[in-house]
């Protein structure tokens, strides 16, 4: 039997954002666990959706949901080459544990197009979404000095998404341990990672690393919606996030498939 999953809305928090077009950077979140999922939630909410929910188990690569229209759908997890994941136990840090188990990363640069794509793991939805976001851990521990193509910060540990495997966009970068909003706020090396491209819906995401050497991992409790197109505009900038949306949108030769 598949985990079943749960929808879930809160009050309406701003977030960071960029414009909403064709070419629109997509508006990315970067905080504590608790405040992450309260401003993602709300923000769905806002735009007159619902989250669904689906808490990740260990060895279990698909989800049963049920979409916005009342239909049964699924999510399925993998590597971005196909390939099956690796799970691992819920992460810990700093006395913050995931809300539920996780998927190791551990980001490593195997010669392709994107440096770290293929060590990332990709969210594949039976039911088109735009929004999706989740926990991440042992982010920002170390590994920040390797080199990235020209049009992004070149240097950092960052984190990645992708819609349908199209361009990738830097949701965030560190630096140094204080960049990661989990240890500024508690030193405890957990953040919330999330993405809405209200541009358009798409049937897989792709999260991936490039902090080479760090043990990365992500899951906790997936999170996802589909807003309506343009529905989610001129939210409230958190204080030090604007940077990362001048920053996001980088060419890496990839076309991007609109459903």
């Amino acid at each position: 039997m598949l985990p079943k999953t749960s929808f879930k809305s809160a009050l309406a928090i701003g977030i960071m954002t960029a414009s909403a077009s064709a070419f629109a950077l997509p508006n990315v979140f970067n905080d504590t666990i608790a405040n992450g999922i309260s401003q993602f939630d709300s923000t769905v909410a806002l735009a007159g959706s619902t989250v669904a929910t689906a808490q990740i188990v260990s060895g279990t690569s698909v989800y049963n949901y049920t979409d916005l229209g009342g239909n049964p759908a699924t999510v399925t997890i993998t590597r971005p080459n196909g390939s099956a994941v690796a799970f691992g136990s819920a992460y810990s840090s700093g006395g913050i544990t995931t809300t539920g188990d996780v998927i190791n990363i551990n980001p490593s640069n195997g010669g392709e197009a994107i440096p770290g794509f293929n060590s990332g793991v990709t969210f594949t939805f039976s039911s088109a979404i735009n929004a999706l976001g989740f926990e991440v851990g042992d982010w920002a521990t170390c590994c920040m000095s390797g080199t990235r193509p020209v049009g992004s910060p070149s240097t950092g540990s960052g984190l990645w998404i992708a819609f349908d495997g199209g361009q990738a966009f830097l949701t965030a970068n560190a630096l140094s341990a204080n960049d990661n909003p989990g240890y500024a706020a508690a030193n405890s090396f957990t953040n919330f990672i999330g993405a809405i491209d209200d541009t358009s819906t798409f049937t897989s995401v792709t999260f991936f690393g490039d902090g080479f050497g760090e043990f990365l991992v992500a899951g906790g409790t997936l999170r996802f919606s589909a807003v309506p197109e343009g529905s989610v505009s001129n939210p409230i900038p958190e204080p030090g996030t604007l940077v990362l949306a001048g920053l996001a949108l980088v060419g890496l030769g990839l076309s991007r498939r609109k459903m």
